[in-house]
């Protein structure tokens, strides 16, 4: 009897021993669940949560527990109730579950606590359950509390914890299923999440509502019967209409696109962890702005769907800091056959190229913006022995013009024979120096068409290209991230890139491309203006930059069919005046002129003054195309005109034929059409012009 009593006492004080020393040998390493990375505007609205590996929704929230008695008191009473009692084993719910377990002959309970989930969730998530994985659990659950204190092992559980849709942790859930912090849910919504995690595929309150709300209500029981709720709290929340976030898209898709693509090494520095310990990327966009920008884009452009015009995108910069403040990446980025960021997508920049061939000829040849230049019919001889006659967009000549007109009005002849004398190579070279990354043939390749610019080129690319004018001769990269500095590098001579700035800024110099009081006309306001057009008119763009912001619009088609003929006078300006008069509300009293010469200056004034009449829809030497498959009496254009006349009736003509309204259906043919302006009964002003219908 002595013997046996002596071995009870040693069995004893060896599980003692073991119970309370041998975790402290043991070493865990518990697995970490990757966390999210959150996208920020400039105003620290949430844009986007980017999933880690593509499968983990997961924001760690480190609060103490203290501040959220209420959340402690349900997770407890839902998993482990005497969690604050026992040291990882709970011996009660032991010995009753191995009781159960033996009158069922087979496994009905589990008796598993807060801490043996922790190691479960972490080491061994998803792998069969059997006693001897079981026995491990208990032990390392043991080791777990020596490591850390209740509180912290509580925080490991709700890190680790599955709410459903790929959501882990009480932060991430608030957010998904009801749009708002932690600190911020009412007490029926933490109870709501902690109906999740049981069975997330059988409760979630989306697809099985009605699995959801049974067992929504056998909690509401149980924390009213264990006194964690009392019963005016009970009435309170089984009334209280829980309102579930079913918005779930990406607010800015096109950015977080962007940012994904971003290389890895150029993130890190800018990315940080907030308040609340989620790693946050702060960016420079303006989530308001941006949906502002869209509205009135997306008017502008339903105007222009009659003639071929269904996308657009947009960046503005920030003039002083060239942080990207809007991207616009497509009018309906949500469609996946059309995920395309036009911003970053190559396209026929057209006359866009233009300022940076004046530059060089400002610089190299010591020209100025009123030197003369020819613009008659010239041709080239290719080294293949082949013609080229480069041809202006209105198909006229207009005998002797300043540069300053050729330029401002986008004559491509003046262009072509100025990128003659400063050569190709030096045009290349210096657009290669502005980060225009996609010129990787030579110089023979592109020749001199290439300030005409028939290849490709991204918006985001010429957007950064052009701060050398809007930056007064800095080159400056775009910044997207929060809290970088403005990064510039001295590329340009300022006395030349100012000639280049002042010629596309003076609304005089324009007159003869963009009427007076045009939708290209700023009397009250500093606009930098240079358009451009791709060949067959594919792409359109204009880019303009004011006191305070840089813009850039592109408008055209994803599947870069053809948009009736048009200039960067009659489409993106539709989109860009609106945009302008958003961002500069405050009319600018001064005015900015190109020249210091007062003469110069009268002669402009004077200018002002003489009234004009412009066809401005269809353009001189129009062609139309008729649809075969569409009813003839569907097909029309429509006659529109800019003038500074004071008129009261107008009258448009067709071949001399008076028609009853300004819209035309097509006929084959070539046709005159004329617009003539009357006061008072009497012609005071016509117009004609010619276009081709086949």
């Amino acid at each position: 009897m002595k013997k046996s009593i002596k071995i009870t006492l040693i069995s004893i004080i060896f599980l003692y021993v073991i119970y309370f020393t041998f975790p402290y040998f043991i070493k865990i390493d518990l697995k970490e669940i990757p966390e999210s990375k959150v996208i920020y505007d400039s105003n620290n609205e949430e844009i986007w949560e980017i999933i880690a590996e593509n499968k983990y929704r997961h924001r760690i929230w480190d609060f103490s527990w203290e501040k959220y008695d209420f959340a402690k008191k349900v997770f407890i009473s839902l998993e482990d109730k005497r969690f604050y009692y026992h040291s990882g084993i709970d011996f009660i719910s032991f010995f009753r579950a191995f009781y159960h377990d033996l009158l069922a002959w087979k496994i009905v309970e589990w008796a598993s606590t807060i801490d043996s989930q922790v190691i479960r969730n972490s080491l061994w998530l998803n792998s069969s359950r059997w006693y001897k994985t079981k026995i491990k659990e208990f032990v390392l659950a043991l080791a777990l509390n020596k490591k850390y204190s209740k509180d912290e092992i509580l925080n490991l559980y709700l890190n680790n914890i599955y709410f459903g849709y790929l959501n882990y942790w009480l932060e991430s859930a608030s957010i998904y299923y009801f749009g708002k912090d932690v600190t911020n849910l009412t007490k029926a919504e933490i109870i709501a999440l902690a109906t999740i995690p049981k069975n997330s595929n059988n409760y979630e309150p989306f697809k099985k509502k009605q699995n959801f709300e049974n067992r929504f209500s056998a909690i509401l029981e149980a924390l009213k019967s264990r006194k964690i709720i009392t019963e005016s709290e009970y009435e309170d929340i089984k009334s209280e209409k829980l309102i579930w976030n079913t918005e779930h898209k990406n607010k800015l898709p096109y950015v977080v696109d962007f940012i994904e693509k971003t290389p890895p090494a150029s993130l890190p520095p800018q990315v940080e962890r907030g308040t609340e310990g989620e790693w946050k990327i702060q960016t420079t966009l303006d989530y308001y702005m941006t949906r502002e920008i869209e509205k009135l884009s997306y008017n502008a452009i339903l105007k222009l769907f009659w003639k071929n015009v269904t996308d657009y995108s947009v960046i503005v910069l920030d003039r002083k800091t060239n942080d990207l403040k809007v991207m616009i990446g497509w009018i309906d980025y949500a469609w996946l056959n059309w995920q395309v960021n036009s911003r970053t997508s190559p396209r026929q920049a057209g006359s866009a190229i233009k300022p940076f061939t004046y530059y060089l000829a400002f610089k190299n040849l010591w020209l100025s913006p009123e030197s003369k230049i020819l613009d008659l019919p010239i041709s080239f001889q290719t080294k293949e022995w082949y013609e080229y006659s480069p041809k202006n967009y209105d198909l006229k000549y207009h005998s002797e013009v300043s540069l300053a007109e050729a330029l401002s009005q986008s004559i491509n002849i003046p262009a072509v024979k100025l990128t003659q004398e400063i050569w190709v190579e030096n045009l290349l070279e210096f657009l290669k120096k502005v980060w225009i990354t996609s010129l990787n043939e030579s110089a023979e390749h592109y020749w001199l068409a290439l300030t005409l610019w028939v290849w490709e080129v991204s918006l985001y690319e010429l957007t950064r290209a052009y701060s050398i004018f809007a930056n007064n001769w800095d080159l400056c990269d775009i910044n997207f991230i929060e809290w970088n500095n403005k990064k510039c590098s001295k590329i340009a001579e300022k006395k030349y890139s100012d000639m280049v700035s002042e010629i596309l800024t003076n609304r005089y110099f324009k007159l003869g491309w963009f009427p007076i009081n045009s939708s290209l006309d700023f009397p009250d306001r500093n606009v930098f203006v240079k358009t451009g057009t791709s060949r067959n008119f594919r792409d359109n763009w204009a880019m303009w930059y004011t006191d305070n912001y840089i813009i850039w619009v592109w408008v055209g088609n994803k599947d870069a069919s053809n948009m009736k003929w048009v200039s960067g006078a009659s489409w993106a300006w539709e989109v860009f005046r609106n945009i302008v008069y958003y961002l500069e509300p405050t009319d600018i009293v001064e005015t900015k002129y190109f020249s210091n010469n007062k003469e110069n200056r009268n002669e402009n004034i004077r200018s002002l003054q003489e009234k004009y009449l412009e066809i401005t829809s269809p353009l001189q030497n129009s062609v139309y195309s008729i649809d075969k498959q569409k009813p003839l009496d569907s097909q029309s254009i429509k006659i529109e005109f800019s003038t500074n006349y004071d008129y009261d009736k107008v009258y448009y003509l067709v071949d001399n034929e008076i028609l009853k309204n300004e819209f035309w259906k097509l006929e084959k043919w070539t046709h005159k059409i004329f617009v003539k302006l009357m006061q008072n009964w009497s012609l005071i002003s016509t117009k004609k012009t010619l276009i081709s219908v086949e």
